[in-house]
């Protein structure tokens, strides 16, 4: 039997272990972020993470959660060689009353990750925004369906 031995180049891209490998790191990072005492309460759950692919949202009440949770996050992605994309990753405010909502710099700056604030984004093909309100992401829905309805059948 040989000696343990370190790999400190990961796996090429299309390796068919990566999805896997990354999946259980996402997983391990998921189930730590749920147990620190954060997000909203759904009945007699407490909700603050929802995940899908690597596309994570944070869900919290005010900017004492959050920071305890991109730590959390940080903390655990670390120790997979993984690390947050400062670039990629965003905040809104939805509640009128939050904390983070004062922050007039456009930037929450935790540890050494400042992140953009933004007034709106796209979610898994739904539009959230500031004022918690899905009229506008309603009407653009009822727009392309009606676009795609009215549009010229094509017959064989």
């Amino acid at each position: 039997m040989s000696s343990f031995f370190e790999n400190k180049t990961g796996f090429k891209q299309g390796d068919p272990l990566s999805p896997i490998l990354f999946n259980l790191a996402l997983q391990k990072m998921i189930q730590s972020i749920k147990v620190v005492p954060s997000g909203i309460g759904i009945g007699k759950e407490q909700l603050n993470v929802l995940a899908y692919a690597d596309d994570i949202v944070l869900i919290v009440k005010n900017e004492i959660e959050i920071r305890k949770l991109i730590v959390e996050m940080e903390n655990i992605a670390r120790n997979f060689g993984l690390q947050i994309n400062q670039e990629k990753t965003k905040y809104i405010t939805v509640e009128r009353k939050n904390s983070l909502k004062k922050n007039n710099t456009g930037h929450l700056k935790i540890k050494n990750y400042k992140f953009e604030r933004v007034e709106n984004f796209k979610y898994l093909g739904f539009k959230l925004n500031e004022d918690s309100n899905n009229h506008i992401d309603l009407q653009e829905r009822i727009q392309n369906a009606k676009v795609t309805y009215f549009m010229p059948q094509i017959l064989f």
